[in-house]
């Protein structure tokens, strides 16, 4: 699988280095010296509105591409971006690549795909590969298992900005982009709680992370001010996964004094409470209320829709994309890091309903 993923990530700079058509093809198809055909490509400089239409005919019809990989190697800007996230299967993560591809295609920029799989050797290995093919930048989500920090901060001292997406860990060095967790957390407990429900299960994933840290510190907030007490019984840490989503939902229900409501930490957890609740012939929200993280199309559409709470992704990514092309156009990198928190909405559905606390 790994070997894979190394092939695939060869094949897009093998597309890229092959190109026939060149600056000088442009250039010469539009009359222009190459100098202000660079100009125009690289959005460095000036050039005029009749130029820049030139240009970016000339692109269209002889189907140029820059060859990033060769202008980093010859010490010039690569205007490459390397990207790495988990996966690219899940809703979340595919709607984070879309967004931060589209915009640095809008800025001129190229973007390198790594995909880590929450595995620490792999993500590794991208993180050097990277550094050989000379980014100009990397926005960055660290994976679940192991820890690279040490090679993300040797590169970040090196000269190389990089933005942490969606999990922090080093707040003292790099930017970083979340959405404010805790509070997503505390709106949705205590949205739950204002409908009489004392007794909430919460499914987690890891705590090692700051995303399992900040939903169970915002569950734990709303409980606390409600003066409602806090039951370790109904707290499952474990993996942001389908499986243990099956498996803290059995544990929950297996409970002498169940919950009447399961908050789920990710939809893949969702999955995995949905299905077990399917197998057990219990209905939402008669039987079991449900309220889970991260709003994606088909929570709208499942009978009943699920209540969540929303996170601004395509905001997400675009301050990312934002702050690293600051990061990379800045003279002086020594401004001290910053973490932006964005802000949750939580969307009301049909799937939480009113108790009184004798049923809560």
């Amino acid at each position: 699988m790994v070997w894979q993923q190394f092939h695939i990530y060869f094949t897009i700079l093998q597309t890229d280095t092959t190109m026939t058509v060149t600056i000088k093809d442009v250039a010469r198809h539009t009359g222009l010296s190459q100098s202000t055909v660079s100009r125009a490509l690289n959005q460095s400089g000036y050039v005029s509105a009749e130029t820049q239409r030139r240009v970016d005919e000339a692109v269209a019809e002889l189907g140029y591409q820059p060859n990033w990989l060769a202008r980093g190697l010859k010490g010039q800007p690569s205007r490459l971006v390397g990207l790495i996230v988990p996966e690219v299967s899940s809703l979340y993560d595919n709607l984070i690549i879309q967004s931060v591809s589209t915009m640095l295609h809008q800025n001129n920029y190229g973007m390198m795909l790594c995909i880590n799989n929450e595995d620490a050797e792999v993500d590794l290995w991208y993180l050097q590969a990277l550094k050989e093919k000379h980014v100009d930048g990397i926005i960055y989500v660290h994976p679940l298992s192991g820890s690279n920090s040490a090679f993300v901060r040797d590169l970040a001292r090196q000269g190389i900005p990089i933005i942490e997406l969606n999990r922090r860990r080093e707040e003292d060095l790099l930017d970083g982009v979340l959405a404010d967790n805790v509070q997503g957390a505390y709106q949705i407990t205590n949205y739950l709680i204002g409908l009489g429900h004392c007794r909430i299960g919460l499914i987690m994933g890891q705590t090692e992370l700051t995303t399992g840290q900040n939903r169970l510190a915002g569950y734990r907030h709303a409980l606390h001010e409600a003066s409602i007490p806090i039951d370790p019984a109904l707290i499952r840490v474990g993996s942001f996964t389908q499986e243990h989503g099956e498996a803290g939902t059995r544990d929950l229900l297996q409970l002498d004094a169940r919950p009447s409501a399961i908050l789920a930490g990710s939809n893949r957890i969702l999955l995995g409470l949905l299905k077990v609740l399917n197998e057990q012939n219990l209905h939402i929200p008669d039987d079991m209320s449900v309220a889970a993280f991260n709003d994606t199309e088909w929570l709208s559409m499942w009978n009943p829709p699920i209540t969540t709470v929303d996170i601004a992704t395509e905001e997400m990514a675009r301050l990312s994309v934002d702050l690293l092309l600051r990061r990379i156009s800045s003279a002086s990198r020594e401004n001290k890091p910053r973490t932006y928190l964005l802000s949750t909405t939580l969307l009301e559905r049909a799937s939480c309903k009113k108790v009184n606390h004798a049923g809560g």
